[in-house]
């Protein structure tokens, strides 16, 4: 157990954990993504309150957004954005699914990778930027640990694109510890969530549970299958629309 989880904070962050990775094996990593994510999510809440309690939060709320997206993408090694890139320029430039695969294993950054990004990065800075100038923090701790739910779920229900590659190597039946890991996290967002805004708190964590399920098999079938990039992409979709929803609904909601 806590080799596979070491090797998921080294494998989606910047931490080095200090890993080792047993060639040709598949490792359990997948069911630990969600609380790295968790651990992501407590790092930017943190922050917030640590900004908030200082006395400098004001009227800034948008540029401590942007500098909450800049900061997950750079301690998550940008790799979140590298398979939305890669997915972007398949999903648009690719007539069939061998052409799609051929793309996203091209490292080259095309002008449908380009414009998904800067879009992502937009709405996500916005969102971030709205429900923060309201005060509400909770989001930060929650959406990152829910967004990598998708990649969990891809690993575990999806089936390979490709032979070999990164997504292969973390696909599988979950063993205990993987599910107990990823319901513990859930648990435990359900009840933040509950704490802090009732039921619509935990409205909001099962509209995260479903996104996961449902954006990573969207992009799995016009991708013929998982890849890392596939996951990647997944984890940034969810993660937007939850921001999107975060932003619109807790201003009906309070």
């Amino acid at each position: 157990m806590l080799s596979d989880l070491r090797r998921a904070v080294e494998l989606i962050t910047v931490v080095p954990a200090g890993a080792q990775w047993p060639g040709g094996e598949r490792t359990g990593v997948a069911g630990w993504f969600p609380l790295v994510g968790l651990g992501i999510g407590a790092l930017s809440w943190g922050g917030v309150h640590l900004i908030e309690y200082a006395g400098w939060y004001g009227e800034a709320a948008m540029a401590f957004a942007a500098v909450i997206v800049a900061f997950q993408a750079w301690f998550t090694r940008m790799l979140h954005f590298d398979g939305l890139g890669d997915v972007a320029d398949a999903w648009w430039g690719g007539a069939s699914v061998e052409r799609r695969l051929e793309i996203m294993k091209d490292s080259a950054l095309g002008s449908f990778g380009v414009t998904a990004i800067s879009i992502v990065v937009a709405l996500q800075v916005t969102s971030i930027g709205d429900f923060l100038s309201g005060m509400h923090q909770l989001p930060l701790l929650l959406v990152p640990a829910l967004a990598r739910l998708a990649a969990t779920f891809s690993a575990w229900l999806g089936r390979p694109a490709r032979e070999g590659g990164l997504g292969r190597s973390v696909m599988g039946r979950p063993g205990a510890a993987e599910i107990a890991a990823t319901v513990a996290v859930i648990v435990v967002c359900a009840g933040a969530g509950w704490l802090a805004l009732g039921i619509w708190g935990v409205g909001f964590v099962a509209l995260g549970v479903g996104a996961a399920l449902v954006v990573a098999h969207l992009i799995a079938l016009r991708m013929g299958g998982v890849t890392g990039d596939v996951m990647g992409a997944s984890v940034l979709v969810v993660e937007t629309v939850l921001y999107l929803i975060a932003a619109i609904g807790l201003e009906i909601a309070l």
